[in-house]
């Protein structure tokens, strides 16, 4: 990204980021009115929690419509009308005082944000890769917390000045004016930052009617059982963080005897200090995760869920106001801290060219299965059971959210990403550095230099340690051929090798953490980082081999044994191992099973195939590099 570039996405950041606070103090100042609106227009609770519904029920059932308009049209167009026209709609929020009016003008906001929600993530995805996402949603997402707050604090100083109808009327009109510069931006170009092998950008449907765009498009989305136990677990979110949100000002009136200015300042105040730097931590820690992991936002999303679970219910015993108010901020920062690994996970696990239609269902989904439900059914027992027993149903909705994602994690994980664009698989390894008809001794220098010789890009190779404790280049099968003569860093200092090594590391499953330390040691000794993928069937290797340095590039090797029990389409403890790359049996791989991988970003390899009809099959599956004994390249290219 050259300078030009970085200031046109730095710009987008800016103008996107003011929105989405515009967005939030117009949401949320409704919340901070409602005490107001309740004693002016004489509405009950189930009256309150019903126009909430109401402008959330609008803004998830135009949602997907608003993924067709944001994948196929320019997005700056469908964002600048819905910017315009849920400001106009908060603006005349004031000017009706029926049950009606206030429910119809709640409507057309929904309608307007749905637009403006959906497109607006992958339109920063587009000006921003995957290696600094995590930062740029919390940034973005960041606005959420302040613009919430905000809605609170203005709330409760305009009312307590103006009056509840003439607060409404502030705080729409800078929507419109801002609505105006989207129209001036620019463009990008929709994927052009991704480099998973599904990156076909515009492509696929790109000759769709919008009918069938929207039922492709949604077949695909509601087949990926990834997505879907994202966005299941952050309706559950959502239907606290939701009921929370609209309730919370109320509850400390009644619970606390303050007055309504007091309890939105309070709430308000602890909503940007909590939400904030929760919002801001989880995007700085899901990135630092992610580079060295992988599966970062959702792991951290369920350890804010272990937080938030015990601070809520601490929060519902509290008496005094003080304590209240203290343990009310690590409840809102341990909330806020996942909120942007969702919306970025939820970007990261579908393909560039859905990225609307997919935060369309999600934006239907966590609403229709969230704060939908919430507003309307938390209001509904207060009026029976009391505003506190109506909010101690959230910690169990929280534990659902933590289980269900906890699920994701085990059975949906994601790669880790490359940390150096430089590293490339080539489509062909040379298994042990090849065999020359038998002439050459596999796992010798003269064999590596042989595969060089034959254009091999990069050679397979075995180490374990030594009797004395050093690491040297050996299997198994040829110990009593190679013994322990040659060391990893005779092979790393010859002049001969191919350009990568595949080296496998060979050892029991629970003695490898002296050899996993001299590898990582000798790697970096000689600058081998950038050059090197470390291959085990030990998924506590390599895990610990991310621990020691990232930077180094990571396989799972995959067959029907110990720790790597291959199912269709999952591999289980793959989790633990945190690989970029699956090294799968030739045997357990079909075209079914390679199309599941690809469509998860998984790359493959395949070993060893010696077929070369075979390896031409599997690299028309997806298989991204065949290791082999036999096969030249040469003739794979012939």
């Amino acid at each position: 990204m050259n300078k030009l570039e970085r200031r046109g996405a730095l710009a987008a950041l800016i103008l996107l980021t003011s929105l989405n606070l515009l967005n939030y103090i117009d949401r949320y100042i409704f919340s901070a009115l409602l005490p107001a609106i309740k004693s002016d227009l004489h509405f009950s609770d189930t009256q309150l929690g019903i126009l909430g519904s109401g402008f959330i029920i609008a803004y998830l059932f135009i949602s997907p419509v608003f993924g067709v308009l944001g994948d196929r049209f320019k997005r700056t167009k469908v964002m600048g009308v819905g910017v315009a026209v849920w400001s106009i709609a908060t603006a005349f929020s004031g000017l009706t005082r029926s049950f009606f009016g206030q429910l119809t003008t709640r409507i057309v906001v929904g309608l307007g944000e749905s637009s403006y929600t959906v497109v607006s993530p992958g339109f920063l995805a587009d000006v921003f890769s995957k290696r600094s996402r995590g930062k740029v949603f919390a940034i973005y997402s960041g606005a959420i917390s302040v613009g919430s707050a905000l809605g609170y604090l203005l709330g409760g100083v305009l009312e307590s000045r103006f009056g509840w109808q003439r607060a409404f009327f502030v705080v729409g009109i800078p929507g419109i004016f801002l609505s105006f510069l989207l129209f001036l931006f620019p463009e990008p170009v929709r994927g052009s930052l991704d480099s998973t092998p599904e990156n076909e950008p515009q492509k696929k449907y790109q000759n769709l009617d919008q009918k069938r765009y929207f039922l492709k498009a949604t077949r695909e989305l509601f087949s990926n059982q990834a997505y879907l136990s994202i966005v299941l677990g952050y309706a559950a979110y959502t239907f606290v963080v939701g009921g929370l949100a609209f309730w919370m000002p109320s509850y400390i009136v009644r619970y606390f005897d303050v007055s309504l200015a007091r309890a939105n300042l309070t709430f308000g105040g602890l909503t940007v200090a909590g939400g904030f730097v929760g919002t801001l931590a989880g995007g700085f820690i899901s990135d630092a995760w992610e580079k060295k992991y992988g599966n970062a936002y959702l792991k951290l999303a369920v350890a804010a869920m272990a937080l938030a679970i015990p601070l809520f219910w601490l929060s519902l015993q509290a008496k005094n106001f003080d304590q209240f108010c203290l343990i009310l901020f690590f409840l809102e920062l341990a909330l806020f801290i996942c909120l942007s690994p969702l919306d970025t996970a939820v970007i990261c696990y579908v393909r560039p060219e859905v990225r609307a239609m997919a935060m369309a269902w999600d934006v239907f989904l966590i609403h229709l299965l969230g704060d939908g439900i919430s507003r309307t059914l938390i209001g509904s027992v207060s009026d029976t059971s009391g505003l506190s027993a109506a909010l101690s149903i959230c910690p169990w909705v929280l534990l659902i959210a933590a289980l269900i994602w906890l699920f994701g994690i085990l059975r949906y994980w994601q790669p880790a990403m490359l940390s150096k664009a430089e590293f490339s698989v080539p489509l062909l390894q040379a298994h042990r550095g090849f065999t020359d008809s038998g002439k050459l001794q596999e796992n010798s220098i003269e064999a590596f230099a042989s595969s060089r010789e034959k254009k091999f890009q990069m050679a397979e190779l075995d180490v374990r340690l030594s009797r004395a404790g050093d690491v040297v280049v050996s299997h198994d099968e040829l110990s009593h051929l190679t013994g322990d003569k040659l060391s990893l860093a005779a092979v790393l200092q010859s002049e001969s090798l191919p350009r990568y090594l595949n080296i496998e590391i060979k050892s029991d499953d629970f003695k490898y953490h002296h050899l996993v330390r001299e590898v990582a040691r000798t790697i970096e000794q000689f600058g081998f980082e950038n050059r090197v993928l470390i291959s085990s069937f030990n998924p506590l290797v390599l895990r610990m081999m991310a621990e020691l340095n990232p930077k180094i590039s990571r396989a799972y090797l995959v067959e029907h044994r110990g720790w790597n029990i291959f199912l269709p389409g999952h591999i289980i403890s793959s989790f633990l191992a945190h690989p970029h790359m699956l090294n799968i049996k030739e045997s357990l791989l079909d075209q079914k099973t390679c199309a599941h991988f690809k469509r998860r970003g998984i790359p493959i390899v395949a070993w060893t195939v010696n077929d070369l009809t075979r390896a031409r099959e599997l690299l028309g599956y997806g298989v991204q590099s065949i290791i082999t004994d036999q096969i030249l390249p040469a003739e794979l290219h012939n």
